[in-house]
């Protein structure tokens, strides 16, 4: 069986998010208000981050997009374990997340010398952020602040690549959110009496998958 270069820097990335994986796993138990066995463990965090750097590496290969979508996916873990257990986004773990995605995409600009993604990228931060705050007046609620920044994560992250991977990973987001209400574990009633899910899981997946087909 013959092996591609391609394939070991899949391998090594993938093996490099088992470390980090590891690592964030401890800001999982950190935000999270109670104390959970399976969601806080090592290993989770260590496999899922090990799954979704390898998944970018293969599709991404070694261009300078992958330092960026890395980072992104390392805070990601623990966020969309949180919001899946408590149904909420830390503020401490999103605002880096946010602050990293714009500014890894800036320097790209700037060394490539093509601004055009970067405020492309801006763009769709905004227009994800102002259509979630709109969600948020409208359902009076029902659509959270850690939401809201979570899909401006998503904007700035899938606007780079284009803007239908932004319109795609919002949409898988939502059909992603639908499917989450027939999993009595995931939902939830809110203070208004409604059914509500973990939409931060959502989103990130969505983004994943945009990237994961648009390479």
């Amino acid at each position: 069986m013959q092996v591609t270069a391609s394939g070991f820097w899949t391998v090594g990335v993938a093996a490099g998010g088992l470390v980090l994986g590891t690592v964030a796993s401890g800001f999982t138990r950190r935000f999270l208000r109670r104390e959970r066995v399976l969601a806080g463990s090592w290993w989770l965090g260590a496999v899922l981050t090990a799954a979704v750097l390898g998944l970018l590496a293969w599709r991404v290969g070694a261009r300078g997009e992958l330092v960026v979508y890395g980072f992104v996916a390392v805070l990601a873990v623990p966020l969309a374990v949180i919001d899946w257990c408590e149904h909420r986004l830390p503020r401490a773990l999103v605002y880096p997340q946010l602050a990293s995605a714009c500014v890894g995409f800036t320097v790209l600009s700037v060394v490539r010398s093509e601004a055009a993604p970067s405020v492309r990228a801006l763009g769709a931060l905004v227009a994800a952020g102002a259509l979630f705050l709109v969600l948020a007046v409208v359902s009076g609620g029902g659509v959270g602040a850690g939401d809201l920044s979570v899909a401006a994560v998503v904007g700035v992250v899938a606007g780079w690549s284009g803007w239908p991977e932004v319109a795609g990973a919002l949409l898988m987001a939502s059909v992603l959110a639908l499917i989450l209400l027939a999993v009595p574990s995931a939902r939830r009633r809110d203070e208004h009496g409604g059914l509500a899910v973990p939409f931060g899981p959502c989103l990130f997946l969505g983004a994943l998958i945009m990237l994961t087909l648009s390479g």
